[in-house]
């Protein structure tokens, strides 16, 4: 966090959590797929869908 805001005094701990989910929201289709997943511990993963 440090890192992408060094100069933030006030940083929220859920920036992070709150972006991947726009992101989630804007990506989701229609049939479901869901790019974005969570990999508890790790961090995030994006899937591909094949066509």
């Amino acid at each position: 966090m440090e890192q992408l805001y060094p100069d933030d005094d006030e940083r929220d701990p859920n920036v992070i959590e709150v972006l991947v989910g726009r992101l989630r929201r804007k990506l989701e289709g229609p049939a479901g797929f869901k790019p974005i997943d969570t990999v508890r511990g790790l961090g995030y993963l994006f899937t591909e869908r094949c066509t």
